[in-house]
């Protein structure tokens, strides 16, 4: 017999591709138990402002991209903060381009026991690469979500054991990125360079940032505060006028396509 009323999914999702994966995964483990579902957002300031608190009588799932093979930096304090709850249940989902996934999973299951939840189960989806255009385009696909799908029905929902994720659950450092050379790309401190031709002053931006980084000036937006390089607002512009041009982020993604893309064929 299931000890949760509910199934909460929780997630981070500046591009939406993390939110339909743990909406997926929600919506069928709340079919096969016939319980009532929900979907909570950290992804902007506001609903991080807006949290409310897990309860023992949930089920959660908690879904987040991959960023150099770990838990976003910029969002970790706020997953610790908040992921707690004595007794709940608790699924990892991770999201990433193609890469690797590294320790992402067995970081979130850690704190997730940590924090008082119980870890049941945990995977890992691949997706399009949110700084390519090409690189595992089209992912999720049908497969993929067939995937998830037999993951769900395989999930024992009064497992005594205690789950344990692939990776390093107590991660020190992230992933270096490389340019082409196989050099370390420095990108930190890049930022979207803004086509003042094409901006109109929709705002679409500002509103999206997960950081609240963008402000609209009165010769367009600005990125003016810290930048994740999530591509929220270079993917969602209506009017293309955002890109990164900074080469060191250039001949990143390129070196992901050559290396990356090949295991693809």
């Amino acid at each position: 017999m299931i000890s949760f009323n509910s199934i909460r999914g929780i997630y981070f999702s500046p591009t939406g591709t993390t939110c339909a994966v743990t909406k997926f995964v929600v919506q069928q483990l709340a079919l096969r138990w016939s319980l009532p579902y929900s979907l909570t957002s950290y992804t902007l300031p506001v609903e991080r402002e807006q949290w409310k608190p897990i309860s023992e009588n949930e089920l959660v799932v908690w879904g987040t991209p991959v960023y150099a093979g770990r838990i976003p930096n910029k969002t970790l304090e706020f997953v610790k903060e908040h992921l707690k709850c004595n007794g709940a249940k608790f699924i990892a989902i991770a999201v990433y381009g193609g890469r690797n996934y590294d320790d992402t999973l067995a970081e979130l299951c850690q704190i997730a026991t940590e924090g008082g939840l119980a870890p049941i189960g945990a995977t890992a989806v691949v997706a399009r690469h949110t700084f390519s255009s090409t690189l595992n385009a089209g992912r999720p696909n049908e497969e993929d979500f067939s995937a998830l799908e037999r993951f769900c029905k395989e999930i024992d929902s009064e497992s005594a054991t205690i789950f344990s994720a692939p990776g390093n659950p107590h991660p020190e450092k992230y992933y270096t990125p490389l340019k082409e050379d196989g050099t370390p790309a420095l990108f930190l401190k890049a930022k979207p360079a803004l086509d003042k031709q094409r901006c109109n002053n929709c705002g679409i931006c500002v509103e999206i940032c997960p950081m609240g980084s963008i402000t609209l000036e009165t010769e367009g937006v600005a990125t003016t505060g810290v930048c994740i390089k999530c591509q929220a607002c270079i993917q969602k512009c209506p009017q293309q006028a955002l890109s990164f041009t900074d080469e060191a982020f250039l001949s990143h993604v390129r070196m992901l396509e050559k290396t990356f893309g090949r295991k693809q064929k």
